[in-house]
């Protein structure tokens, strides 16, 4: 017997939690850490796109707002952090990149980060109740796919 389950995560976690999300997106993307800091602005006359990670509510007594990691590539910034809403936004900025270009990286970038929160807390979620994933392959369309069977 088999089954096919597609997860849509909502996101309600610490800083901490979404952080590891975003550094595992970045990763696999091939970006690096630019920094980590608190209030200080991209640079001014760079193109911006700001979007909102897709159903994300950074929800904690620990979260603190303000907070940002910037990571980078090719001249590319893209600052993940939380707005005053306590939600998670993605800016992607860089000197001579197009507004749809940029636009298109953020939403790539916030989608891997939803990606990567959904996967940890899937495996976690996994191990406390016994399974064990038995396969697990990443598609062209970078989706995973995983095959799991109950401990024994």
């Amino acid at each position: 017997m088999s089954s096919v389950i597609v997860l849509t995560p909502i996101i309600i976690a610490s800083w901490p939690a979404v952080a590891s999300a975003v550094l595992g997106a970045a990763g696999s993307m091939g970006f690096t850490i630019a920094a980590a800091e608190r209030g200080k602005e991209l640079p001014a006359g760079d193109a911006r796109v700001e979007t909102e990670v897709p159903n994300s509510e950074v929800l904690a007594e620990t979260l603190s707002r303000g907070e940002k990691i910037r990571i980078a590539k090719d001249g590319v910034i893209i600052e993940i952090g939380v707005d005053d809403r306590g939600r998670c936004t993605v800016c992607a900025s860089g000197r001579g990149k197009s507004k749809p270009e940029l636009k298109r990286l953020g939403e790539e970038c916030s989608g891997r980060i939803v990606q990567q929160f959904a996967y940890h807390k899937l495996v976690t979620e996994l191990k406390t109740r016994g399974y064990q994933i038995a396969e697990e392959s990443v598609q062209k369309d970078q989706s995973i796919q995983m095959r799991v069977r109950l401990g024994r």
